[in-house]
Parts: structure tokens; C-alpha cells; sequence
């Protein structure tokens, strides 16, 4: 599945789910402009790093099988669970949320990155400095929305990954477990960022987003 048409995909997922939150009054649209800028960018660069980064032609990305599976629920901590923000799913927890899972890759990418094993390249640095701005861009959201941000802003999302790269098989593994997971977290922040885009006769809809986005 290309970029484009996950994208859409994303779309049908907020179609009919208006967020229900008065916060969004106060959100600076252009922030929100710039959080949805970088998400689309970090999703745009992971097949890019993974091609540069993990030189194995048996790890390609959307690989399910059972065996990376039990090395995943061993080595990688899972994302923070994303939901469309509803009454039971608030703009808090969902902001929050993203703070969590993009610390966690961060630190992920990190670890593994220091790896001798895996072939070194600028474009991990690349990517983990896109995450790092979109974080700054989110909890700017979460001041601009006076959440209490002093909780995450504090904390890593710590992992022991790094205990398990023993050897340049299963580096390579956690190389790609990583970036299949921020993939997959990076579509469900995506669906988050659209849903908080603010809908009038003078701003743009989702739908105006995903227009530009595929260039139509």
C-alpha cells in the first residue's frame, strides 16, 4: 500500500467521527498544519530509512510473520493505543498519547541505532529529528489546549532493547520491528492530526488535506 492510498484509508477511518472537544477552539490551526506536515513526511521517510538502514532482502515492511511476531513481543515495546477522539477518548489522552509513542520510537531508534551491526546512515538521524519536531509541535498543542503536559514532558518511554542485540540477525530484526511499528503508529497519529483539523468555510477539511497531500 503506497503512501496516497494509506492516506485515504486514514480518511475513511475519521469520516463521521467529529471531534467533541471545545479545545479545539483554542488550537493554533497553523500548528496543526505543521503537526500534519510532519507526519506525512516521517511516513514518507520510513521506507526510505528501512530500505538505507537494514540491507537483509528478507525484512520488508507490512511483514507479519509469526516468527517477527514472537520477536517483537520480546524485544520492542508496544505503541500507545490511539483511538478517534470521542467522549470516551478525549483530545487529552489522545495528545498524551502521541507524546508516549513518539518518545518510545525515539529511543528505540536510539538504541538501535548504536548498534555496530546495522550500516550506519545519516537518514536514522534525519527521521528521529522529524519525530523530534513533531513532538515539539504536539505539546505545543497541549499548551495551547492547557493540558497538564508536565507528566510526559518529563519522562522517557525507557526500553531494553538494546540487551537483545546480540547479534546482526536479530539487530536487523529490531531494526525493522521498530520502523513497522512507528509505521503503524504514525498512521493512527495521522488520523488523530486530521480529525483536529479545524472545519469552517475558511480553513481546511480533512478532505482538502488529503487532496493536497496526493497532489490532485
Amino acid at each position: 500500500m503506497n503512501f496516497q492510498v494509506a492516506l485515504l484509508v486514514t480518511l475513511v477511518g475519521i469520516v463521521g467521527s467529529a471531534p467533541v472537544s471545545h479545545k479545539l477552539d483554542i488550537m493554533d490551526k497553523d500548528t496543526i498544519a505543521q503537526a500534519h506536515s510532519l507526519i506525512r513526511k516521517i511516513l514518507e521517510d520510513i521506507p526510505t530509512v528501512h530500505t538505507a538502514w537494514i540491507k537483509s532482502p528478507s525484512f520488508t515492511l507490512g511483514d507479519n510473520r509469526e516468527l517477527l511476531l514472537n520477536f517483537k513481543e520480546k524485544m520492542i515495546p508496544s505503541a500507545p493505543v490511539l483511538q478517534n477522539i470521542s467522549s470516551s477518548f478525549s483530545l487529552e489522552t489522545c495528545l498524551a498519547q502521541i507524546v508516549k509513542g513518539l518518545q518510545l520510537h525515539l529511543n528505540l531508534l536510539e538504541e538501535i541505532r548504536k548498534s555496530p551491526m546495522l550500516v550506519k546512515t545519516n537518514q536514522v538521524m534525519n527521521l528521529k529529528a522529524e519525530i523530534e519536531d513533531l513532538l515539539f509541535q504536539i505539546k505545543e498543542l497541549q499548551n495551547q489546549a492547557e493540558f497538564d503536559s508536565q507528566q510526559e514532558s518529563g519522562k522517557q518511554s525507557q526500553t531494553d532493547v538494546a540487551k537483545h542485540l546480540t547479534n546482526e540477525y536479530v539487530t536487523s530484526v529490531a531494526a525493522h520491528l521498530t520502523l513497522q511499528q512507528l509505521q503503524d503508529f504514525s498512521y493512527d497519529v495521522l488520523r488523530s492530526i486530521l480529525s483536529m483539523a479545524p472545519i469552517s468555510e475558511n480553513t481546511t477539511t480533512p478532505m482538502q488535506l488529503w487532496v493536497n497531500a496526493a497532489g490532485v
